[in-house]
């Protein structure tokens, strides 16, 4: 077309100069020069605007690329949660994959995120009520050698942060920084301060994953979540005779011997330090799941963990460690859960002070999760997305085999051994990465101790960017 335009001009210029006669030859000169320089100017357009499509065409490819390693990267979040992932977990895998698409198509190393919660609560057994942001949790990660070497970390500041001398129970801490080699689906290497793969929750915790605001007495009380050691290990995930299976194993410092019995202590106590073991003994940690396919049902994943090292100062006493845990899903329904069983070697001398040789715990939980559809788009907050959770929790701790039900006159109302706690809540998410949670929780004691007035009441709010 430019082509026809510049031969066009040229024609009529040269009718002009005829019709005009010689004494216009000079206007006409002038003229075709700068029809000659519209033509080069116009090559030159030509080629700019090949070299951007060569440019777009470059781009595209690189983009056709990334979408083909995403399957890859997919199978490498899989074997990091699980494979087999419930509703919300699978939202937060599809996330993490659309952050990575995202850097990589803007050429960034480094991909940013993390999570939010806030609360109010009614605490019957402090006698008051009270707003709480408890953490703030800063994520970074990206791929130091594309779908080869990989870093991620999250970084978490709770209440408020550090220093400052309004704030309480306060702190900032490393939750994780990890180095991953992706070697193969069924084996890869990571090294550093590493999520403990002991149970599922562990691994699973952050606040918008969570249908209830507090996190199950097992899981924090005998797993000591958030649980990170230093060390390295191995993880994958395979598929045999239509069943899937994963695995995660590490060596690293272990638990030390700083155990209690009070809430607030029981293991969460016993992490270790991340720079220095207080013995020479290593902790060897891992867990094994399963996934097999039922007619009747959704989902069906389980996981078995073991756990062995010596935790006192003098090298001499053992630890063992068991955990069985479960996802089951069909339909709008869902049972999860988590059984984990601690035994610790204990001197003659200490058996004979009652010092406790072991502790264990459960939990088990009901969701129902329901959105009538006539509500999606009758307002801005009632999206695809939205659902409503109705959640039933079931859960105990025995922080102490030596003993059963110790009455709180004898050891304090921080003592917790035997312990029930019932929840009941509600959650409504407007979209899957922001929940608003509501529960009661029913705290019971043992046959023959008298019950105190602790139950509560919790509101919370949390998201994840």
């Amino acid at each position: 077309m430019r082509q026809i335009l510049v031969s066009t001009s040229l024609i009529l210029l040269s009718s002009c100069a005829v019709l005009s006669g010689q004494d216009q030859s000079r206007d006409f000169q002038l003229l075709k020069n700068r029809v000659d320089k519209m033509q080069t100017r116009l090559e030159k357009s030509d080629v700019r605007e090949k070299r951007l499509k060569n440019r777009v065409e470059t781009l595209e490819a690189e983009l056709q690329e990334q979408r083909q390693s995403s399957a890859v990267r997919i199978e490498q979040l899989e074997s990091q949660v699980g494979a087999e992932t419930t509703s919300n977990e699978l939202d937060e895998v599809i996330a993490s994959l659309q952050d990575f698409q995202v850097s990589s198509a803007a050429k960034s190393a480094l991909a940013i995120g993390g999570y939010f919660d806030v609360s109010f609560r009614n605490d019957e057994a402090k006698r008051k009520t009270t707003f709480e942001q408890q953490r703030l949790v800063l994520n970074f990660s990206g791929d130091i050698l594309k779908d080869l070497i990989s870093f991620k970390s999250e970084i978490e500041l709770e209440g408020g942060g550090f220093g400052a001398s309004f704030l309480s129970n306060s702190y900032v801490l490393v939750e994780y920084g990890e180095l991953h080699f992706h070697i193969d689906r069924a084996f890869n290497v990571k090294a550093g301060a590493l999520l403990v793969p002991f149970g599922r929750f562990n691994t699973l915790h952050d606040a918008p994953l969570r249908d209830l605001t507090d996190r199950p007495l097992v899981s924090r009380f005998i797993i000591p979540s958030t649980w990170t050691d230093s060390g390295f290990g191995i993880y994958g995930a395979w598929e045999m005779f239509g069943v899937g299976f994963d695995y995660d194993v590490i060596l690293s410092n272990g638990l030390d011997d700083d155990f209690s019995t009070t809430l607030g202590g029981a293991f969460r106590g016993s992490r270790n330090s991340l720079r220095v073991d207080n013995n020479d003994s290593k902790m060897f940690i891992g867990r094994f799941g399963i996934r097999p396919e039922f007619e009747f049902l959704d989902v069906s994943y389980f996981g078995l963990s073991f756990g062995w090292g010596k935790y006192d100062d003098q090298n001499d006493q053992a630890m063992n460690m068991f955990a069985f845990d479960w996802t089951v899903k069909k339909g709008d329904f869902e049972l999860i859960g988590e059984y984990a069983l601690f035994n610790l070697d204990r001197s003659p001398r200490e058996v004979a002070l009652g010092a406790p040789s072991g502790a264990e715990g459960f939990y088990a939980q009901v969701n129902y999760h329901f959105f009538p559809e006539s509500w999606r788009g009758a307002t801005k907050f009632f999206t695809e997305e939205s659902t409503f959770t109705f959640v039933v929790r079931v859960g105990n701790m025995d922080t102490d085999d030596s003993s059963t039900g110790i009455d709180r006159t004898t050891r304090g109302d921080g003592f917790r051994d035997d312990t029930w706690r019932y929840t009941v809540g509600l959650n409504f998410r407007p979209i899957e990465k922001t929940v608003i949670k509501i529960e009661y929780q029913f705290w019971l004691e043992p046959s023959g101790i008298s019950d105190a007035d602790n139950d509560r009441f919790v509101i919370s709010f949390a998201t994840s960017l």
